[in-house]
């Protein structure tokens, strides 16, 4: 590794395309998956699901998993397989649950009513009764998302979860991971569908009533460019909502020359290990950190083996996206952050809060040394389904929150309506409206 790994740039020496690159990531280019694959499935479908889907299956996957749908019995009895064998790991994740759980339940929504101008108003919250959480299975095992996913939901009071992940391709059993059917067990999904792919985005928006899968209110969770394709097509014809349109991960780390040079490399280096388009982006005042950053990774990388496939992620991950950034000041290093729109945002600066105060957009921030953004991917308590490639500007990371209906409702007086008669006949007059709507209040006084 003689020749530079990082790219250490100074902002201030970026041309005008340089800058623009950088802000204009977007996400996955989806025209042509669209195209190609996404609108005759979606054709399929519409015909018939449970024949699109086990087709689909087949030519994307060869094998339809018998069964396609496992319910909580399977559940419950891949969580007794993962306690008797990997009890420390189990228990793990039961820790991880439950700092989950406490964060999000502090979460949850009442509704609320008030007074105004002599009328009573209010917000009902409905969670949704049908949601689907999609998990990825090719790279790696993510039974961590399944947690993620399906306490907020649980929380929220979802009635029927389902969650949505092919079996291993290396799979010897032909199902889903143990692992990540005791997480859906522990975590309290009604059941797993055997599936990746558009297939299963598709399986739950349409719906297979010979699989007992209703149609979803709400699908979510990452996945790949056709994940990706089928959740922007379901959600442009109407038939759920999504959480984002997902595009690589990706972290900013803003530091000061206060920062542990070792901490941040090895930051950036696991972001860096999700896979070979992960970006990862240093932000800093010092020029000798940025130096001693590329020197730790470096000497990361050359004390693992050369044929470790995680290895190779990261170095081909860094070579591609890796990028040092030196800034004149953290308030600079804050204002690009911003216009970046990091998925995690990590701050190691002598003072961690005033850095903070200055962030306007990021899915997620973790503050100071002992803040890694590994931690909240599994552990503290935080989302780790977040919003990327810049969507951060105006979504947010899946909550509580994200499973409600928000209804609003009001019950008028007579004589609160009367006091705001005459108001809504000018209003409605001002918009050539009065005929029916003017005329639909003052008809009650008449």
């Amino acid at each position: 590794m003689a020749d530079p790994l990082l790219k250490i740039r100074r902002y201030s020496e970026l041309s005008s395309d340089a800058r623009r690159q950088l802000y204009s990531r977007a996400g996955l280019d989806l025209a042509e998956v669209r195209n190609t694959t996404i609108l005759p499935l979606a054709a399929e479908f519409r015909a018939h699901s449970y024949a699109a889907l086990t087709k689909a299956i087949e030519r994307f996957d060869g094998q339809v998993p018998s069964p396609l749908v496992l319910g909580p019995d399977a559940l419950e009895s891949a969580a007794a397989r993962v306690k008797a064998t990997h009890g420390a790991t189990y228990a793990a994740f039961e820790k991880a649950a439950a700092n989950i759980r406490a964060f999000h339940e502090k979460q949850r929504q009442a509704g609320f009513s008030t007074d105004i101008a002599g009328n009573t108003l209010g917000v009902k919250f409905i969670p949704f009764d049908n949601v689907a959480l999609y998990v990825p299975g090719g790279k790696a095992l993510y039974p961590s998302t399944v947690l993620m996913g399906v306490l907020p939901a649980r929380i929220a009071g979802v009635a029927n979860i389902t969650l949505m992940t092919p079996p291993p391709p290396e799979s010897k059993t032909g199902r889903v991971a143990d692992i990540v059917l005791a997480m859906a067990h522990l975590a309290g999904a009604d059941r797993v569908l055997q599936a990746g792919g558009a297939q299963a985005i598709f399986a739950a928006a349409y719906g297979v009533s010979e699989l007992e899968i209703k149609p979803a209110d709400f699908i979510y969770g990452p996945g790949n460019i056709y994940v990706a394709a089928a959740k922007s097509h379901v959600a442009g014809e109407n038939l759920c909502g999504i959480d984002s349109f997902a595009g690589p991960s990706e972290v900013v780390i803003i530091a000061d020359d206060s920062a542990n040079a070792r901490f941040v490399a090895h930051d950036l280096m696991a972001q860096a290990e999700h896979d070979e388009n992960a970006q990862a982006l240093l932000i800093t005042t010092s020029a000798d950190l940025a130096a001693r950053v590329e020197k730790e990774i470096i000497a990361a990388l050359e004390r693992r083996a050369e044929g470790e496939k995680r290895r190779q992620i990261t170095l081909e991950s860094i070579r591609r996206n890796g990028l040092v950034l030196i800034v004149d000041s953290l308030t600079e290093a804050a204002n690009i952050s911003n216009r970046y729109g990091p998925e995690h945002l990590e701050i190691q600066t002598r003072d961690d809060d005033a850095v903070m105060a200055q962030i306007k957009v990021a899915g997620s921030i973790f503050l100071g040394a002992w803040a890694p953004v590994a931690a909240g991917d599994y552990y503290s308590g935080t989302n780790h389904i977040l919003p990327t490639a810049g969507a951060a500007r105006h979504a947010s990371g899946v909550s509580v929150y994200s499973f409600y209906r928000r209804v609003t409702w009001q019950r008028l007086s007579e004589a609160g309506l009367k006091a705001g008669s005459d108001a809504i006949a000018l209003m409605s007059e001002a918009e050539g409206l009065f005929a029916e709507h003017g005329y639909s209040v003052l008809t009650r006084f008449e």
